[in-house]
């Protein structure tokens, strides 16, 4: 790379050499001539003023010119790269298409503008994926909102039309709101957390030493209520195992796998968190893992998992297809890969997330 810079340095550099060397030989030969007039006329009064300045214009048209023809040499080798930056500043602010140099401009010039388009080509790349995202957003809401405020007006026109202003809901009634209410909350939360991990959240703080047994201790016992309403049989089986990354966002991933696995277990099924490390004692490798005894999923449907919004055919669950699209996210922000398969019992899903070194 340094070796490659010192090469466009000398490419740039090189065609100003002449003409400054020139402009530099041509002062010195100005004060030379000049001196020498001076000290001749001051040793014979005789020498008048305009025949000294005669002798010495000369050397002032030599470095007029030797000026000229560097300026003309100086722009030239400079015009690429005014017109880069030119072409640059009249752009429009949405206009991320290529930038467009003459084959015949300089090897260094032609290298810029390669670096300028693949940074656009990755601007624009990220700008299209944040327009699908507020697409699918705006439509994955827009279901569960509607419902909201259909319910919620109805309730308003029959409370309206009663004769005391006020009506009377039944449990289910209630109990339905609160679901929904539920629903559009968690699907509000994991926009902003895949928004979030998407923007490149990787890079803006300092990776930290993360506990992953503790880790999976705590995020148990935040699971644990909506998993006795169930009956499930929530596990865990962990052991030391540390890795770097964020904790707040392995957090993330871990409870949207858990929350996957608790949504999809019928009533008196069984999941189990585990952690730990595993390989050779040279080469150990962190991980962790969710398996639940669950409907599973048809090896045909793995790759698919991990896509936006994407829900498997005919599996009933009340997911929005976000859970593991986060998790994918967060794994490959810290180096990790997602691996489906069956649970090691009949039936089931076990989700395994490994840690590179």
């Amino acid at each position: 790379m340094q070796a490659s810079v010192r090469k466009r340095l000398r490419a740039l550099l090189l065609p100003m050499a002449l003409p400054v060397l020139c402009l530099m030989l041509s002062a010195i030969w100005l004060g030379y001539s000049w001196a020498s007039q001076v000290a001749q006329h001051a040793a014979d009064n005789s020498v008048p003023l305009s025949q000294l300045l005669l002798a010495v214009l000369p050397a002032v048209l030599m470095l007029v010119l030797v000026a000229v023809f560097a300026s003309l040499m100086l722009r030239r080798a400079f015009s690429p790269w005014v017109s880069l930056a030119q072409g640059m500043q009249e752009r429009a602010p949405r206009d991320l298409s290529p930038m467009v140099v003459s084959n015949h401009a300089p090897a260094d010039v032609q290298a810029m503008a390669q670096a300028i388009n693949r940074l656009l080509e990755q601007v624009r790349a990220e700008s299209d994926a944040q327009q699908r995202f507020i697409a699918d957003a705006a439509h994955q809401l827009r279901t569960p909102l509607a419902a909201l405020q259909s319910q919620v007006e109805a309730w308003a026109l029959m409370a309206q039309a009663a004769p005391d202003k006020s009506i009377q809901l039944q449990a289910d009634q209630v109990e339905r709101l609160r679901q929904a209410s539920r629903r559009t909350s968690q699907l509000a939360h994991q926009l902003l957390a895949l928004s979030r991990v998407g923007s490149g959240l990787r890079q803006e703080t300092a990776q930290q030493r993360v506990d992953l047994k503790n880790l999976c201790e705590t995020l148990l016992e935040s699971f644990w209520d909506s998993a006795m309403a169930k009956g499930l049989d929530l596990g865990l089986e962990v052991e030391n195992a540390h890795v770097t990354g964020h904790a707040w966002l392995l957090r993330e991933l871990l409870a949207n796998i858990l929350d996957n696995a608790i949504k999809y277990t019928p009533a008196g099924g069984r999941v189990t968190l585990r952690c730990g490390q595993r390989g050779t004692r040279l080469h150990l490798q962190a991980y962790v893992e969710v398996e639940d005894d669950g409907p599973g999923v048809p090896d045909s449907e793995y790759a698919r998992l991990t896509r936006r919004f994407y829900r498997v055919p005919g599996v009933q669950g009340e997911g929005s297809g976000l859970g593991l699209s986060i998790a994918a996210e967060i794994a490959d922000a810290h180096g990790a890969k997602l691996h489906f398969g069956q649970a090691s019992h009949a039936g089931g899903m076990r989700v395994f997330v490994g840690f590179m070194k």
